[in-house]
């Protein structure tokens, strides 16, 4: 089971980012820290990075990404992979944000505090349970804006969020359910008006997948997988695109298939195929976009430095595409890092 395209809905993606038990479909629950979701392997203490971009134009479609960002720049991490400081350096200055952790007589981390460095000010609370967060709220100027509430099964894998505003009005909830090995079986989302949004579904023994948004009770959009291959797509002419009738679905190899689907029933469908560095898939070496036929259409290319930790601290972005024709630099991106032991 996969995310559809377009499919993520701003609360739920907010949760994504810090949770250190990610459900993860089809595959073994990973118990990540957030060194580990940034990308970095070992005893990190720091992490500071250096971007040269080219002149290139580099441009590609809406589906599975090909060019890995730099997902922190200039940050810290505690002993135990707790991120402590985000953002990057900025004409000389730190600008991002400081966290706070609270841990409890046994060292347990039980509130988390993010504040902007620029002025202290209270970005983000979150209470924290064995799982992650179990209650967020985050401020805006300082006043609280956004409330979320987070559940999870006796195994870490989330089976309720629920969103609110600053007057505490429900704006939606999702629930999940998952197998004992994290495999995601149901995920139903409602809005903010209490109605059934879409509602996504996945049998881990016949791996049938169902996916369907609604509108006040009526579907609007339908498509069924089975075996990671497309059997069925309807939706409800209109103009324009719909949401869910782009999607990816994996494929042999750690390859990614990409549906690009119309009104008219007919589905584009290509794929990336990747190669990395290692067996954890953290490196990519390279990300090739090809149609139908098999024509390349996009490519990237990295080639690296790595450390005894096998953390990158230099890499080469090339990048390839039809407008482009030849393969050209895209960025050059330097980092250096500290560790705990050192």
């Amino acid at each position: 089971m996969r995310f559809p395209r377009y499919a993520i809905c701003p609360f739920f993606l907010l949760a994504l980012v810090t949770f250190f038990v990610i459900p993860v479909s089809n595959a073994q629950v990973l118990h990540r820290t957030e060194a580990e979701l940034d990308g970095l392997a070992g005893p990190v203490r720091s992490v500071s990075t250096t971007v040269a971009r080219s002149s290139v134009r580099w441009r590609q479609p809406g589906g599975p990404e090909l060019l890995v960002p730099v997902l922190c720049a200039d940050c810290s991490y505690d002993p135990e992979g707790y991120k402590t400081k985000a953002g990057q350096i900025v004409d000389g200055a730190f600008a991002g944000e400081i966290t706070r952790l609270v841990r409890d007589g046994n060292g347990q981390v039980i509130d988390r505090f993010v504040l902007f460095a620029a002025n202290g000010q209270l970005t983000r609370h979150d209470i924290m349970g064995a799982f992650g967060p179990t209650d967020r709220t985050t401020y805006a100027n300082g006043k609280p804006d956004w409330h979320q509430t987070y559940s999870y099964d006796q195994l870490g894998n989330m089976t309720e969020e629920l969103s609110f505003d600053s007057s505490g009005k429900s704006q939606g909830r999702s629930q999940m359910s998952s197998e004992p090995d994290a495999t995601l079986k149901e995920r139903s989302v409602w809005g903010a008006d209490g109605q059934l949004s879409y509602q996504q579904t996945f049998d881990p023994e016949t791996h049938v997948e169902h996916f369907t948004t609604f509108d006040h009770g009526k579907v609007k959009l339908t498509w069924t997988v089975v075996a990671g291959k497309l059997v069925s797509f309807w939706e409800l002419p209109g103009p324009g695109r719909q949401f869910g009738d782009g999607f990816i679905e994996p494929a042999d190899n750690d390859d990614k298939d990409n549906y690009e689907c119309h009104a008219d029933g007919k589905c584009d469908v290509s794929r990336v195929h990747y190669e990395y560095l290692d067996q954890k898939n953290r490196n990519p070496q390279s990300a090739e976009w090809r149609d139908a036929e098999g024509k390349l259409e996009y490519a990237v290319y990295y080639d690296y430095e790595i450390d005894s930790f096998r953390n990158w601290t230099s890499r080469r972005v090339w990048v390839w595409s039809r407008e482009l024709g030849a393969r050209k630099l895209y960025e050059t991106d330097a980092r250096e890092i500290t560790y705990w032991q050192e």
